[in-house]
């Protein structure tokens, strides 16, 4: 997550907008390829091995659901570049025209990385997931900084710098996950995985389209240039969008074991603290947006990407309200009811489209963020309405109070602009102090971040004493 915000930084300070603009074009074009065809495989792979004890099972799972995973690479590869005059009718970007022939190569890898990152996920391998994510972030930052940076090859360079970076992880993941490989497929295992699969597809592609059809959309009615207003407004958000994709890479299988074992009760108890803490950092995120939103854009990506501000604090309130949802639906899905993140992503998704139409030509890139905002305020109490139905008590009060206190703290920083660096401050502390006092952060969890402040700071003690 770090690398990943450090390359941006290079590439913006470097690179010219529209230049960078049209490398993101090309990339979610490769994501929304690896979308579609995905099958549901990335999150059923994970549900079936948890849910099995029989090593045998298990590896057949894995060796079907893989090679059938790289017969669909291979068709879908074909199409895409035959279907290439499409994408430049679409965006006119005579740019992206040059650079169709990575199409390809972008969403394999891609592909292939999300199937084994769920395979690692059913067998609580969360350390190697870990590396396998540092290993392909700083591999990344490297060869961007050798090939965008010292040698100056632009956009090529961007694409070889993500392409290596992730058949590097790619092939370190697939020798550590821990099944036996060999040629094996099962016609009955496939068709039991996609049958399971198929909502979650329908509910993948959907995902996409309302985390990407912004993009698309800036792309074709205003330009790649805009795109990387967007995308440097978007980067921040998506980072730390990474501390939440470890969270949940832990949470959804023990959330899946746990209802396999009957545990209703935990399993509401650990959605609802994780919803609490979750709604509160990720809220404390916005506000830090909202107060030092110029300074953090004009020290990472320079003055011209200051018009990006708005569009940072909005992306911001509008990861708050999807890191919430996912939460939910992911819950939804680790008790079987794999159907109904669909209806809730239908909503969330018909909500964005509407709204980059009616937004984007209005505000600009504005308007897609507004658009992000509005369409993630429908989906959470359609979850808990759905939980609710399954006898999961999730709480609704618990990411609201953070929230109705941001709102209150931001409307009065934009009517009186504190700029002075003591009145920001006061801010913060103003909207610390009141989720306190609401219960948010209770005595608890302080006494556990104090146990886990002091462990560390032991360690790091302990350390330097044997380095001397």
């Amino acid at each position: 997550m770090v690398f990943g915000l450090l390359g941006t930084v290079v590439v913006a300070r470097h690179l010219p907008a529209e230049v960078f603009g049209t490398f993101i074009l090309l990339q979610v074009v490769a994501e929304f390829l690896a979308r579609i065809s995905g099958f549901g495989l990335d999150l059923s792979i994970s549900k079936f091995i948890t849910s099995s004890e029989d090593e045998c099972e298990r590896r057949s799972i894995i060796n079907t659901v893989l090679y059938f995973r790289f017969f669909v690479i291979f068709v879908v590869s074909i199409v895409a570049l035959l279907a290439s005059p499409l994408l430049t009718l679409m965006f006119g970007s005579s740019l992206l025209l040059g650079f169709i022939a990575f199409l390809p190569i972008l969403f394999s890898l891609q592909s292939l990385n999300q199937l084994l990152n769920g395979t690692l996920q059913g067998f609580f391998l969360f350390k190697t997931i870990g590396t396998v994510q540092l290993l392909s972030s700083s591999l990344n930052f490297l060869f961007i900084l050798i090939l965008v940076l010292v040698l100056d090859q632009g956009v090529p360079g961007l694409v070889y710098a993500r392409a290596s970076s992730m058949a590097i992880a790619c092939i370190f993941a697939y020798i550590r996950a821990p099944f036996e490989k060999q040629l094996e497929f099962h016609a009955a295992i496939l068709k039991r995985v996609l049958l399971f699969g198929l909502p979650l597809q329908i509910n993948d592609i959907l995902t996409f389209v309302f985390l990407r059809i912004d993009t698309l959309m800036i792309g074709a009615l205003l330009g790649p240039a805009e795109i990387a207003y967007y995308e440097i407004a978007r980067k921040i958000p998506e980072s730390l969008t990474g501390f939440y994709e470890a969270f949940r890479a832990v949470y959804f299988p023990f959330a899946s074991r746990l209802f396999a074992l009957g545990e209703r009760i935990r399993v509401s108890q650990m959605l609802n603290n994780s919803i609490r803490l979750i709604s509160f950092a990720s809220i404390f995120g916005a506000l830090i947006a909202l107060v030092f939103g110029n300074d953090i854009l004009r020290l990472l990506f320079s003055e011209k990407y200051l018009p990006s501000v708005p569009i940072f604090v909005l992306l911001m309130v509008g990861m708050n309200l999807s890191v919430t949802e996912y939460t939910f639906g992911y819950s939804l899905v680790a008790i079987g009811e794999s159907d109904k993140p669909l209806i809730v992503n239908v909503v969330r998704t018909t909500v964005s489209l509407l709204g980059n139409v009616f937004f984007i030509p209005l505000f600009g890139v504005v308007g897609a963020a507004i658009a992000n905002v509005a369409s993630n305020l429908m989906t959470s109490p359609l979850d808990i309405f759905f939980l609710r139905r399954k006898q999961i008590p999730a709480s609704i009060m618990n990411y609201l109070k953070p929230i109705l206190v941001f709102a209150v703290l931001g409307v009065f920083f934009i009517l009186v602009m504190p700029y002075i660096l003591v009145s920001k401050i006061v801010i913060i502390a103003l909207f610390s102090t009141s989720c306190i006092l609401l219960s948010v952060i209770t005595v608890d969890d302080l006494i556990v971040v104090t146990k886990e402040a002091r462990s560390v700071f032991s360690k790091l003690v302990r350390k330097a004493n044997s380095l001397n």
